[in-house]
C-alpha cells in the first residue's frame, strides 16, 4: 500500500474520531453507526480511484458523489432512481429533514432521541468533515489544515451543552488529530532519507539531533502556551470581558432573547436544559417586603398552539415601564392587597424577559429600555437582559374564591381578544378525554377544576424529568398515555385541554416559591424555575393554576380557588394563609421504590456427575473449561472494578474508629463537643478531628462537590450551607466538623466530639440527595478521591522513576560515549 492509500485510511479514521464527541448530544447511538457506515464507503471508494492512478481531484469527487449515494440509502424519500439514485425528490427530503432539525433546535434538550432530521444532520456533517479532511490530508499535503473541520465538529458538544461532558470522547477526538500529524510527519522525515543537524554535517547515531531537541523545545512550549492562553481570562480583573460576553449568561446559565433580534430559544428546552443540570447555581434573589406568602416569580408566557405544542408570540404594543401599569382586571366585589419585593437577578439568569410577580402595577429601578406588554403582562427587552439587574417591582394581591369564579359571567366567545387563546389543533385523544371529563359540567370553572383533577397523582400522574416513550406520533397523546414528565408538561397538556373545552388557556414561565431562605429574603436556583398555567375568568383575568403535582415541586403553591389536584377541600385547607396561595406541604419528590427480581438463576447441586474425584481435581477442571476460565476473568474483572469501592470503605472505617458505632441524639442534629482534659487527650482529639475532616473533602470530591485548599474550615462550611443547601441535621453536622477542626488547628486545647460519626453521615446524605443518580452511583462504585489518590501516587512515582530513569540513561551513555572511548584509546 502506497502512502496516499495509507493517508486515506488515517484521514477517514481521524475524522470520524473527531465526530465521537457528538455522543455528548445523542441518547443513542444510531447517529455513530450510520455515520460510521458513510464514512467507511466514502472511504472505500476513495481507496479503489486511488489505486487506478486516477487524476488528483478524482478521488474526492469519486467520495462525494459515495457520500450522496449512502445518504440517500439510509434516508429513503421513496422517489428514488432504483433505490439508491438521488432524484430532485430526494433532494427536497433532504431539506426537508434540514428545516426539521433547525425547528426542534430550538424544542429538545441535550441529550436528544433519535429524531430523524438530527440524525441526517449529524451524519451529513460527519461525511462533509471526512471529505474536506482527506481533501486537506491526502490531496493538498496539509494536514494542519485538516484539524479546522475536525475542530468544527468536534466543538459542537460544547456549543450545545453547557454541562459537564464526558471527556473520553474529546480525547479520542484528539488522539485521531494527532494520529493524522505524526503520520504525514513520518512519511516526510521516511522521504527525506537521513538524519542532519541543519548546519550541513551528518550526525553519528549515537549522538542526538540538535533539531530533535530544539523541535522537542518547541513542542514544550506550545504545549504551555496552549495551557496557559486560556487562562489569562480567569487571572483578568472583573469587567474587562463581561462587554464581550453580555446577555450570554454566567457558568452556563441560562440564556434567551425575546423573538425581536431572530428565532428565540424554546422556553420548554431552557426548562428541561436548567432542571437536568448537575448542580443548583443561584439565579434570583427576592427580598418580599411586606408579604411573607408570595406567590410565583413570573417572566414569560406562551400562547400559541400548534400541533407542536405551546409556543412564543412576537411581543406587540408594549409601553416603557415609566408609563404605569394600569389596574388588573378584576371585578369590584374582588378584594386585594398591594405589596412590595425587591428582586436582585444573578448573572446565571441572562434572559430579555424581567422576572416579577404576577398582576404588577410599577417596576422601579428600570430605564424605558424595558416595555409592558398589557397582554400577556410581561416585561420585556429587546437590548438588555435581567444579568446582575436589581429593581423594585410593586404588586397586587386578590383573594378570590371558588364561589366567585363559579358566578363569573359567561365567556364571550366572539371575543377578538380571546379567540386566539381558546382554539386547539385537532386531536381526538385530546377531544375525547375532554369530553369525558366536562361532561355534565355547566359553569367553566367547574369545567376547569374537573381537567385540573384529572392531573392528580391518585389518577397515575407521576412527577419526572424523563419522559416516556414517543408511541403516538403526537407529544400531547404520548403524555396523557404515559403519566409521566416535568411541571412544563403538566402546564401544557392542561392548556391544551383546557382549549379544547373552548376555555382560554396559556402557559407561564417562572420560579416555584422554594429556595434557601434569610428573613425575608428568599434564593431561588435553577432547581426552582416552573411552568405552570394561566386560564381567563370574565370579570377576574388571567387566573394561576398549577397542575404539577405539589409533592413533587419545592415551594409549589395552592390557591385559595383551587386546591392541589386531588386535595380534600373540605374545612381543612392546605396552606390558604395570604390570599392566594400557600405552599404545598411537601418540598420535594422522593425517590421510586426500585424493586429487585429473582431471574431464576438458582441452581441445584449437580445429579449428573462422578462422585469419586476429589475437590481439588473438580476444581481444577472447573477453571479449565471455557467456562471457569470466562468465570475467573470475571471475577478478576469485578475485584478490580470493585477496588476503589473497597479502598474507599476501608478508609473510611477507618477514619471513623473514633466513634462508636450508635443511633444519633434526638433533635436537629450532632452538635456535642466536649474539651479534652490530658495530654493523651490532646493528640487523640487532635488526631480524630484532622480524620473527620479529611473524610469530609473526600465526601465532597466523591459528591463533585468543589474544595478549595486555601478555604479555612468555616470558610468551606459556610459556602456548603450555601450553594450546597445543607439543612438540618446537615448543616449542624458540617459546623460540627468545622468547629472541631478549628479548634485542633488553632486552639491550645481541643475538642472531642462525640457525634463526628453521626455528623458525616447527615452531610453525606444531604451530597446524595442533591447529587444525580450518575454522581451517587459513581460516589460508590467509582468514588473520585480515591481515582484522585491514586493518579497523584501514581503521578509522582512515574515522575520519580522517570527522573531516575533520565540520569541512569544519561550516566550509561556518558560511558559509552565514542568519543571518551576513542579519547581514552587515544591517551592510552
Amino acid at each position: 500500500m502506497n502512502q496516499r492509500k495509507h493517508l486515506t485510511l488515517i484521514a477517514a479514521g481521524s475524522a470520524f474520531l473527531a465526530s465521537l464527541p457528538l455522543i455528548n448530544v445523542f441518547e443513542h447511538y444510531t447517529w455513530a453507526i450510520r455515520a460510521f457506515l458513510v464514512v467507511a464507503v466514502m472511504c472505500g471508494v476513495g481507496l479503489l480511484v486511488r489505486s487506478l492512478r486516477a487524476p488528483a481531484w478524482a478521488p474526492t469527487a469519486a467520495m462525494a458523489l459515495a457520500g450522496l449515494l449512502s445518504l440517500t440509502w439510509l434516508y429513503r424519500s421513496h422517489e428514488e432512481f432504483l433505490g439508491i439514485l438521488p432524484s430532485p425528490g430526494t433532494f427536497v427530503h433532504f431539506g426537508q429533514l434540514l428545516s426539521t432539525a433547525s425547528e426542534e433546535m430550538s424544542e429538545y434538550a441535550t441529550p436528544v432521541g433519535d429524531r430523524e432530521g438530527f440524525l441526517f444532520l449529524a451524519t451529513l456533517g460527519v461525511a462533509a468533515v471526512a471529505l474536506l479532511v482527506d481533501f486537506f490530508a491526502v490531496v493538498v499535503r496539509r494536514p494542519a489544515l485538516a484539524g479546522l473541520p475536525m475542530l468544527a465538529i468536534y466543538s459542537v458538544p460544547v456549543t450545545v451543552d453547557t454541562e459537564t461532558t464526558n471527556w473520553l470522547a474529546f480525547a479520542l477526538g484528539a488522539v485521531g488529530f494527532l494520529w493524522l500529524l505524526v503520520t504525514d510527519n513520518v512519511d516526510r522525515v521516511r522521504r527525506f532519507g537521513r538524519r542532519f543537524t541543519g548546519d550541513g554535517r551528518d550526525v553519528d547515531l549515537w549522538e542526538p539531533s540538535p533539531l530533535a531537541a530544539a523541535g522537542q523545545r518547541l513542542g514544550v512550549l506550545g504545549v504551555a502556551f496552549a495551557v496557559v492562553l486560556p487562562l489569562i481570562p480567569f487571572a483578568m480583573p472583573g469587567g474587562v470581558l463581561e462587554g464581550l460576553g453580555a446577555g450570554a449568561g454566567g457558568s452556563g446559565g441560562a440564556g434567551v432573547g425575546n423573538g425581536r433580534n431572530g428565532r428565540s430559544v424554546s422556553m420548554f428546552a431552557l426548562l428541561s436544559g436548567q432542571l437536568n443540570r448537575d448542580k443548583a447555581f443561584d439565579m434570583v434573589k427576592v427580598t418580599n417586603i411586606d408579604d411573607t406568602n408570595p406567590f410565583y416569580l413570573r417572566f414569560n408566557v406562551l400562547e400559541d398552539l400548534t400541533t407542536k405544542g405551546f409556543s412564543a408570540r412576537p411581543f406587540t404594543g408594549g409601553a416603557p415601564v415609566a408609563n404605569g401599569f394600569g389596574r388588573p382586571e378584576w371585578d369590584s366585589s374582588v378584594k386585594s392587597t398591594n405589596h412590595q419585593a425587591r428582586v436582585e437577578v444573578t448573572n446565571e439568569l441572562a434572559i430579555s424577559y424581567l422576572p416579577i410577580y404576577t398582576w404588577p402595577t410599577k417596576v422601579d429601578k428600570v430605564d424605558n429600555s424595558w416595555a409592558f406588554d398589557p397582554r400577556t403582562a410581561v416585561v420585556y427587552s429587546g437590548k438588555e437582559t435581567t444579568a446582575k439587574r436589581t429593581y423594585t417591582v410593586t404588586y397586587s394581591r386578590p383573594e378570590i374564591t371558588p364561589e366567585q369564579l363559579r358566578t363569573a359571567k359567561p365567556l364571550n366567545i366572539n371575543d377578538p381578544q380571546l379567540k386566539d387563546v381558546t382554539t386547539a389543533p385537532a386531536n381526538a385523544v385530546v377531544k375525547a378525554q375532554v369530553d369525558k371529563l366536562i361532561q355534565g359540567k355547566t359553569t367553566e370553572y367547574d369545567k376547569v377544576k374537573a381537567i385540573y383533577d384529572f392531573f392528580s397523582p391518585s389518577n397515575g400522574f407521576v412527577y419526572d424529568i424523563t419522559t416516556g416513550p414517543d408511541t403516538s406520533g403526537t407529544k400531547i397523546a404520548d403524555f396523557l398515555q404515559n403519566k409521566r414528565g416535568f411541571c412544563a408538561q403538566f402546564a401544557a397538556a392542561f392548556g391544551w385541554l383546557l382549549r379544547e373545552a373552548k376555555i382560554p388557556a396559556r402557559v407561564a414561565f417562572g420560579f416555584a416559591r422554594g429556595g434557601t431562605r434569610a428573613g425575608n429574603t428568599m434564593t431561588l436556583t435553577n432547581f426552582n424555575l416552573h411552568a405552570w398555567t394561566e386560564v381567563y375568568f370574565p370579570g377576574f383575568g388571567w387566573l394561576p393554576f398549577d397542575a404539577t403535582p405539589s409533592t413533587a415541586i419545592g415551594g409549589s403553591v395552592t390557591t385559595t380557588y383551587m386546591p392541589a389536584p386531588g386535595a380534600v377541600t373540605g374545612d381543612d385547607p392546605v396552606n390558604r394563609a395570604g390570599g392566594l396561595g400557600g405552599p404545598a406541604a411537601s418540598a420535594g419528590p422522593a425517590d421510586p421504590n426500585v424493586g429487585t427480581q429473582d431471574h431464576g438463576n438458582t441452581s441445584s447441586p449437580g445429579q449428573g456427575g462422578t462422585t469419586d474425584r476429589s475437590p481439588l481435581s473438580s476444581l481444577l477442571s472447573f477453571f479449565g473449561s471455557t467456562l471457569g476460565v470466562a468465570t475467573l476473568i470475571t471475577l478478576v474483572i469485578a475485584l478490580a472494578l470493585g477496588a476503589p469501592s473497597l479502598a474507599r470503605a476501608r478508609t473510611r472505617r477507618r477514619r471513623l474508629s473514633f466513634a462508636p458505632q450508635g443511633t444519633p441524639p434526638p433533635g436537629d442534629g450532632p452538635t456535642m463537643v466536649v474539651v479534652a482534659t490530658d495530654d493523651r487527650a490532646y493528640g487523640s482529639a487532635r488526631a480524630d478531628a484532622h480524620r473527620a475532616w479529611d473524610e469530609l473533602l473526600d465526601t465532597m470530591v466523591d459528591y463533585r462537590v468543589p474544595i478549595d485548599e486555601a478555604e479555612t474550615p468555616r470558610a468551606t462550611v459556610d459556602r456548603l450551607v450555601q450553594k450546597e443547601r445543607l439543612r438540618d441535621k446537615a448543616e449542624s453536622g458540617a459546623r460540627l466538623i468545622s468547629t472541631v477542626e478549628e479548634h485542633a488547628r488553632y486552639a491550645r486545647t481541643p475538642l472531642t466530639a462525640r457525634e463526628l460519626r453521626a455528623a458525616l453521615s447527615s452531610v453525606q446524605s444531604a451530597f446524595a440527595a442533591n447529587a444525580s443518580r450518575k454522581v451517587r452511583i459513581l460516589a460508590v462504585v467509582l468514588p473520585p478521591s480515591v481515582l484522585r489518590r491514586w493518579r497523584t501516587g501514581l503521578s509522582y512515582r512515574s515522575g520519580s522513576l522517570s527522573v531516575a530513569t533520565g540520569r541512569g540513561w544519561d550516566q550509561l551513555m556518558r560511558t559509552l560515549s565514542v568519543r571518551r572511548l576513542a579519547a581514552r584509546r587515544a591517551d592510552r
